[in-house]
């Protein structure tokens, strides 16, 4: 739990600053795990900080944390101020606190498990700067922290299933929570997630509330009331068809796609599906068997291998085996050093790398070492201290090591980094401690790593510009990315960016022919899957009728022979009349029918933009 809080605190630290506020972690026994913010603001009694304090009320008093962590359903989030504490150090403060509860469950074998409080976050701050604002964002950072936490304990083999009315909200903490199993049936749910589907079954407890419908249902731990267990009951361990939803369309939703709900009776806005179970995907095909083979030699290899590294190829050979090898060293905390060209997809192939490992729910910090200035890479990657320099902030800062923490660091193009940032790099991974610039104590880190480079680092090495120890110490395992003019799945893959370009701009997928694929499959893409991606983005551009043509395809030379061909053409190379002659509406749209629909072409050839081509058209 102290390294789910710890990501979700570090997005507060400047805020926490600003408010000269102290966030506080504690287990559920009171006992605090960690502090985050300006933890000056106790003054001598600072200790009552530190990891090991207690805040219980028989160690400290009357405070919110106590309060929330004697009765953690009734008092989820508290607020104790100025001189309600009964502890002088607290006198003139204020405190609020949030009570973080593990998600209620269920499973086919263990059947029901309510959720318990696993601890506690409190915000130690002066009243007049805070105000109302704490226990918002309190609750805030105690929905994300249980959401992470179901993520985890659910995400690896159940669908998390996400419900919000705003489409851009499906990743916060306000999105209601479901953890789904393969079957459609509920397995678990957020606090939302629970009001959500308490909600639409109208459990109505006594006081008529349906969001306290949720507690009820969550009370169970605590309660022997069979119709606090039935209500539960009710909630989870039932198919989604009880909601009436429809589970087969939910479960084929990619990480990356919506879905929303115009036509359900009762809900409405998005859903998103995401981290589904891990299937079995063919990732080599075997060889014809020969006489002298058993059958059971020559069976088809396959791969457990988790949707988003199956997702890196379309039926490649090279590439299958790329994703074969990922996924068998996903979680074997093994160092690893990605090489390909530039544009290859690295950084994809980082990004699946860690949506398919245990580390999923936590950070991924991505560092470009070819775009720091030489001076600055030190103090970017490993923090520092107030005064460390000339120039630093004077509150000082955490490095992206330490960013990194509990999650995966991608350095990217490696080989561009400084020699004495190189040896500073190798303590880091040698020691797993950071220390900042400026002095200080070494904090611990734990992170996986994966490097990437465009450049043969054994050759820097024996020119003298790579560390030979750090250059062993990064190859744990080395993978070689195929260039793209070396696939076999371009158009797979081309089928699979447009697909995506076009959910981000919610436009109707055009119908692809077969002569403008060959004419992706003949182009020998020097700039890979980035060259490609922008030819695809130029290409839905162009279209303006159902179906994407060759000639939408324009290739990096082909614009300077366009260009060229416009220079010498005459003003109106289709005898179309000008735009003088076509006075009304219908002349135009008897224009537009000649030329097959192409509104650009029109547009082009009569001299005038698209937007005034619509509004003739449209014109009466």
């Amino acid at each position: 739990m102290a390294t789910v809080a710890s990501a979700v605190a570090g997005h507060t630290l400047n805020l926490l600053d600003h408010w000269q506020a102290c966030l506080v972690l504690t287990d559920r026994d009171g006992v605090v795990l960690a502090s985050y913010g300006h933890q000056q603001l106790l003054g001598n009694d600072a200790p009552l900080l530190h990891p090991g304090a207690r805040w219980r009320e028989e160690s400290l008093g009357h405070n919110a944390i106590a309060e929330t962590l004697n009765a953690p359903r009734a008092n989820r989030l508290a607020r104790i101020a100025l001189e309600a504490h009964d502890a002088e150090c607290l006198k003139g403060l204020a405190s609020a606190s949030a009570a973080l509860l593990a998600p209620a469950s269920w499973s086919a074998n263990r059947g029901l498990t309510p959720g318990a409080c696993e601890g506690c976050l409190g915000l130690i701050c002066d009243p007049y700067r805070v105000r109302q604002y704490s226990l918002g964002m309190l609750g805030v950072l105690a929905d994300d922290i249980e959401q992470r936490r179901l993520g985890e304990a659910h995400g690896h083999d159940h669908h998390l299933l996400r419900l919000h009315l705003n489409r851009s909200q499906l990743d916060s903490p306000s999105a209601a929570l479901l953890a789904v199993t393969p079957q459609g049936q509920v397995a678990a749910a957020s606090r939302r997630g629970l009001q959500l589907l308490a909600a639409h079954l109208e459990l109505t407890p006594a006081s008529e509330n349906a969001a306290n419908a949720t507690d009820s249902a969550a009370n169970a731990a605590d309660s022997d009331s069979c119709a606090t267990r039935d209500d539960i009951h009710l909630l989870l361990g039932q198919p989604l068809a009880r909601w009436q939803l429809d589970w087969a369309p939910l479960a084929q939703l990619a990480n990356a796609q919506c879905l929303m709900l115009t036509q359900h009776p009762r809900f409405t806005g998005y859903t998103l599906c995401a981290a589904p179970p891990r299937p079995r995907v063919v990732a080599r095909a075997p060889a014809e068997r020969s006489a002298s083979q058993p059958p059971a030699e020559v069976a088809t290899r396959e791969t457990a291998c988790h949707p988003s590294l199956a997702r890196l190829h379309h039926g490649d050979a090279g590439w299958a085996r790329v994703c074969e090898l990922l996924a068998r060293l996903v979680n074997a905390r093994l160092p690893l050093l990605l090489q390909g060209e530039t544009g290859v997809g690295k950084e994809e192939v980082v990004k699946a790398l860690h949506q398919a490992s245990h580390r999923a729910h936590q950070p991924l910090v991505a560092i470009n070492c070819a775009a720091l200035p030489d001076e600055l890479v030190e103090a970017e990657l490993f923090g520092y201290r107030r005064g460390a320099f000339t120039g630093a902030d004077p509150a000082g800062r955490e490095g992206r090591l330490l960013e990194a923490n509990g999650g995966r660091l991608f350095l990217d193009e490696i080989g561009d980094m400084p020699l004495h940032v190189q040896a500073r790099l190798l303590r880091v991974l040698q020691e797993r401690e950071v220390t900042p610039l400026g002095g200080g104590k070494p904090q611990r880190v734990d992170f996986e790593l994966v490097a990437a480079t465009h450049q043969p680092l054994s050759e820097l090495v024996k020119a003298g510009r790579f560390r030979a120890d750090l250059y062993y110490r990064l190859c744990g395992a080395t993978i070689a990315l195929p260039p793209l003019r070396e696939r076999h799945d371009i158009a797979g893959l081309s089928r699979a960016l447009l697909t995506r370009l076009c959910g981000e701009q919610q436009r109707e997928l055009p119908r692809i022919t077969p002569a403008f694929l060959d004419r992706l499959t003949q182009h020998d893409w020097p700039g890979n899957v980035r060259e490609l991606d922008n030819v695809l983005r130029l290409a839905l551009a162009l279209c303006d009728g159902p179906t994407l043509e060759p000639c939408h395809v324009m290739l990096a030379g082909d614009c300077h022979a366009a260009e060229g061909e416009i220079a010498h053409q005459p003003s109106q190379p289709s005898g179309l009349p000008s735009l003088h002659d076509l006075s009304s509406a219908e002349e135009l749209q008897s224009a537009l029918d000649a030329l097959g629909g192409n509104v650009s072409r029109l547009a082009r050839e009569l001299g005038i933009s698209r937007t005034t081509l619509y509004k003739r058209l449209g014109a009466a």
